[in-house]
């Protein structure tokens, strides 16, 4: 039976046998508040321990887990589920009541980020309450396709060796897991399909399509089609030098993939990354090894790095936060500082670029790019290309002002929303009269960069869609920046272009 995928959130070309997990509610029946005190404990204390050994196997994914360890052992909302066992809930019952309280409290939030932190509750609540349950068991050398009705980030950490493909009824292209599939290689889709637990199933993310129990003549065709793909190294395709394939990072693991799969440079390091989850701010030491380290892995190659980006969805702690741009540089100068002062430093090979995010007008961007020349000369630092992300209507409006950016980046993520008032999750399934508007807004910037010597990319999550990918190329726009794990996608939009 052949099923269309409704979204593609991470490609891929797989096959195998699927995995529905099931539990048994057995342990929702309330026996005594003594009984379900510690059904609690044991719940919370499995939980802690399987975080724990995630955290050991994937040091690269520690702040994520900390922060789920951090809600799971919470003492008020633990103190809170056992004050219900003394009015008759059940342990199930009572950890549901909290945690769901708890989610809809964070998503009545004024704040956009905090709206998005409800889904790590509602992963720490799944696993809570699989532990409380008699689950289905799966041997650690299985390879499955999992069916879900959401894909929690700690069941695909847990999990990311057994997992060849995901399929789940609801999920968003920006959310924690579809992050983590792109980064693990792991095709994830959208779907709502028929099926049963070992059920041979193929994810074909190429034709959008899901085929469950396929007959012997199809296996052998994805036999003989996954044998000859295998028999290439998985790289960016030679092609013009006028052509960059380049790769957005959120960190100096995710650089390994790009020289593994020959991206020519970084297009966009996501700076603020580095922060997230941490109480403090980076000290110039601290990011100034960061920035070295990914430096000297790129040494052959350029990489751009974004100036912090916070605001709206993205909040600290330890930083005097506005609405996205410039005002975050100008509120919290001595941050803004530290970390130029860091890139610079780092900058030895000469291969780096900055990037500002958010820029409305020029007057903004030359204030922030003479701030840098002068932490520069005031250093001894070679000053590097100073370049802007498109990504405001107002800059659009007024793209040929720019005229002392010596880059530009459109980011597409903020750019669709403020033109056409679609959220980030939405932008990547834009409908075809959307895209081609956006299509004709962007021709006078292909204009203003060819004509003043600017080199121009996209770097937000529209350049991942193949199909848009393609009228990118057709318009001018000849470097595309995407997730290092798309590199076959990329592939594909350059083969079809050049067609």
């Amino acid at each position: 039976m052949k099923y269309k995928i409704d979204a593609v959130i991470s490609e891929g070309f797989v096959m195998g046998e699927i995995l529905k997990p099931v539990v048994d509610s057995q342990q929702s029946e309330f026996v005594s508040p003594a009984i379900e005190k510690v059904l609690i404990d044991h719940s919370v204390s499995k939980t802690e321990r399987e975080l724990n050994d995630m955290k050991r196997k994937n040091p690269d994914l520690e702040e994520y887990l900390e922060t789920q360890r951090l809600i799971a052992t919470d003492p008020v909302l633990r103190k809170r589920a056992e004050d219900l066992t003394d009015d008759g809930f059940s342990a199930k019952q009572a950890l549901t009541t909290v945690l769901t309280g708890y989610i809809k409290d964070i998503e009545q939030s004024d704040s956009e980020y905090l709206r998005e932190r409800a889904a790590d509750v509602n992963d720490i609540l799944a696993r809570l309450i699989a532990n409380l349950e008699k689950k289905d068991t799966v041997s650690d050398d299985d390879k499955y396709i999992l069916y879900v009705d959401v894909l929690y980030p700690s069941l695909l950490i847990q999990r990311r060796d057994n997992l060849i493909g995901v399929i789940a009824r609801q999920g968003g292209y920006t959310s924690h897991s579809a992050i983590m599939c792109r980064s693990f290689d792991i095709p994830y889709v959208i779907a709502n399909i028929d099926c049963e637990t070992e059920d041979l199933a193929i994810i074909d993310t190429r034709i959008n399509e899901i085929e469950v129990n396929p007959d012997n003549r199809m296996v052998d065709i994805f036999n003989e089609e996954y044998r000859k793909r295998k028999s290439f190294k998985k790289v960016a395709m030679s092609h013009d030098k006028d052509f960059l394939f380049l790769a957005n990072v959120s960190g100096n693991n995710d650089i390994k993939k790009v020289l593994e799969y020959e991206y020519d440079a970084v297009g966009l390091y996501r700076t603020e990354m580095i922060f997230m989850n941490s109480t403090k701010p980076f000290t110039f030491l601290e990011q100034y090894t960061i920035y070295s380290e990914a430096i000297e892995m790129m040494k052959d190659k350029f990489i751009c790095f974004r100036t912090f980006d916070v605001g709206d969805d993205k909040q600290f702690p330890f930083m005097k936060v506005s609405s996205k741009g410039i005002d975050n540089y100008v509120n919290n100068p001595e941050i803004f500082e530290s970390q130029v002062s860091a890139m610079l430093k780092a900058n030895k090979y000469d291969n780096m670029r900055i990037m500002f995010p958010m820029i409305y007008t020029n007057a903004e961007f030359e204030y922030l790019r003479d701030w840098v020349i002068r932490i520069a000369r005031k250093n001894h630092y070679k000053i590097p290309l100073i370049g802007m992300m498109l990504e405001t209507k107002e800059a659009l409006c007024h793209i040929t002002d720019f005229v002392t950016a010596d880059f530009i980046s459109i980011g597409t993520n903020d750019l669709t929303h403020e033109l056409y008032n679609i959220d980030r999750d939405s932008a990547v399934t834009m409908d075809e009269g959307l895209i081609n508007e956006l299509i004709d807004e962007l021709r006078p910037v292909v204009e203003f960069a060819n004509n003043n010597g600017k080199c121009l990319s996209v770097c937000g999550e529209l350049a991942s869609v193949k199909d848009v990918a393609v009228r990118l190329y057709q318009i001018g726009i000849r470097n595309l920046s995407v997730s290092p794990s798309l590199i076959d996608m990329i592939n594909l939009a350059y083969s079809e272009f050049n067609k």
